[in-house]
């Protein structure tokens, strides 16, 4: 064997947890009665998963509702098409695994990985005996000691400890492998199932690789790379051993060939990765053939509602939405998967509740996924949609109370150019009434300024406020006495409203104090005046300054 030897790091204790037929489970939760019946979780026209019932009938993943009902015509049907039930189960079992690490890695809905290294080298220093509990892979009477053993064995009491609470708090059970290792701890986890739990020690991990035969059967290794693998006659694991790794090589390059020989022996040396929120919420929907553009949009106007109730849920505020189309093409039988996407505005949204639009708001979001759907379909020819699905990514944190009042002064000063200064009034200025919904096909940076914008208007908005925290707690931290002025002008009658800047807020402006009102006005009248100096400048491009 050619290929680089590299010691195994025996070190961590990772456990893989996996909430057995995890849909069907929380149908069962919802509806105890589901418990002592096959049943089977229904989206579209076929059997996604299965409770452990049905599947002694022979029912299986994916399998065609038709082909399941003739091996089990008793079998209880649940619509599993709307995941939100799925989705809000899934982040509970993540964050009672959070209490026990901060290394918790998610792998779809119903899988984590999660390194208790930490925790087992606390405990192991008041452990005397150790005893495993659950199911062990392998011969365990030529253990390394290396210390990795009595690691293992602490592991398999944490992973019992979490899987009792999550059948606890939210009666779902679980499966577990423990491994030095994320590869040997899911592939151990598989071997004896549901509800129970395997540790693999690492004497064992080249016998573990061996037991899945199929090189198609190693996780981290696709479709594609197992078609590649079999262009050279390697379709076992043992295949893969025996392989010239040369020759490997020249198939794969180089780094490729060695990550695929080192995971046909168990070796795995990649990180449990704390896994965030999600980049992207998204939802879609299979239909039966839609030609009709009205049609279209009242399927997306449902997709949006459903979504908003995602987004709501998570948090944050989209900054980008985009549109996934099948189209079906009767002529060659074949469908074809798009997606666009483009920049929506973020004021759009309510940021006391995300999932709550104003009808004008929705309309405008609307408004813009039509335009993409116009930009994926020449609605002048034929066409038949098969699924339309919309998804929101690009996420920034919810604004806070406390940080509307610096956004407003930083506004005040940053949107203005110099023409519109040299052109306001002195009185109140009424809203504009052009769209505030910024699109950007095909975009993943926020719209470009429009060419009016001044750039000593950004030189003083980063001398005066910029210096000053982003998010602070009271007006006072924003310095705004300093921003007081001596002007000789006439104060405005304490009876009458005091104008608004422009190109700022109405709405945040009346909510601060009348003084701090007065503050901003003459600030801005200050700068206004300065501002026409400056103009006069620029206008002069021969000046020497």
């Amino acid at each position: 064997m050619e290929a680089e030897s590299t010691l195994d790091d025996h070190s961590r204790t990772i456990i893989h947890i996996d909430l057995d037929c995890f849909y069907a489970q929380v149908e069962m939760v919802k509806n105890p009665e589901l418990r002592t019946l096959p049943l089977g979780i229904q989206q579209k026209n076929i059997v996604v998963t299965s409770n452990y019932i049905a599947r002694q009938y022979g029912i299986k993943k994916c399998m065609l509702i038709t082909e399941a009902k003739k091996m089990c015509p008793n079998l209880v049907l649940v619509k599993g098409e709307d995941l939100h039930d799925y989705r809000q189960t899934s982040y509970k079992v993540t964050t009672l695994l959070q209490k026990y690490s901060n290394l918790v890695e998610r792998l779809g809905l119903d899988e984590n990985f999660i390194d208790v290294t930490s925790i087992v080298n606390e405990k192991i220093e008041d452990s005397t005996r150790i005893d495993i509990v659950g199911n062990v892979f392998g011969d365990i009477s030529d253990l390394c000691d290396c210390g990795c053993s009595d690691r293992l064995k602490i592991g398999t009491n944490i992973a019992q400890e979490i899987r009792d609470q999550i059948k606890s708090e939210l009666n779902l059970t679980t499966c577990a492998g423990v491994g030095h290792n994320k590869l040997l701890a899911k592939i151990a986890g598989s071997k004896h199932k549901p509800n129970e739990q395997t540790v693999i020690f690492p004497n064992s991990a080249v016998e573990l690789m061996l037991s899945l035969n199929l090189v198609s059967y190693i996780p981290g290794i696709g479709t594609t790379l197992t078609e590649q693998l079999g262009s050279i006659n390697i379709k076992t694991v043992q295949d893969l051993h025996n392989m010239d790794f040369v020759k490997l090589k020249n198939l794969l390059g180089s780094e490729k060939a060695k990550t695929v020989h080192d995971l046909s022996f168990g070796l795995d040396r990649t990180p449990v990765k704390s896994t965030g929120k999600p980049q992207s919420i998204g939802i879609e929907d299979s239909c039966k053939s839609i030609s009709i553009e009205k049609e279209v949009r009242e399927k997306l106007r449902q997709l949006l509602s459903r979504l908003l109730v995602l987004v709501g849920e998570d948090g944050r505020v989209p900054k980008t939405i985009k549109l996934t189309i099948r189209k079906f093409d009767r002529k060659s039988k074949v469908s074809n998967r798009e997606t666009r996407q483009c920049n929506i505005n973020t004021t759009l949204f309510n940021p006391k509740d995300i999932s709550k639009l104003t009808e004008t708001n929705e309309n405008k979001i609307l408004t813009a996924i039509m335009r993409l759907f116009n930009k994926l379909v020449n609605t002048n020819k034929p066409y038949h949609i098969t699924l339309l699905g919309l998804s929101f990514t690009k996420f920034v944190e919810r604004p806070s109370a406390k940080s509307t009042l610096t956004k407003f002064l930083i506004k005040d000063i940053e949107v203005q150019s110099i023409t519109n200064i040299e052109n306001v009034q002195e009185t109140k200025t009424t809203p504009d009434d052009s769209p505030s919904t910024s699109y950007v096909e095909n975009s993943e940076t926020e719209p470009e300024p429009t060419p009016k914008k001044c750039k000593f208007s950004d030189f003083i908005a980063k001398k005066r406020f910029l210096r000053d925290s982003d998010d602070c707690a009271s007006p006072s931290k924003l310095r705004v006495a300093e921003l007081r002025l001596n002007s000789t002008e006439k104060s405005m009658d304490t009876n009458q409203n005091i104008s608004c800047p422009p190109d700022a807020s109405e709405e945040v402006f009346r909510e601060l104090p009348r003084d701090v009102q007065q503050e901003l006005w003459e600030e801005y009248k200050q700068t206004r005046d300065r501002d026409k100096v400056c103009s006069n400048q620029l206008k002069k491009p021969n000046q020497i300054v």
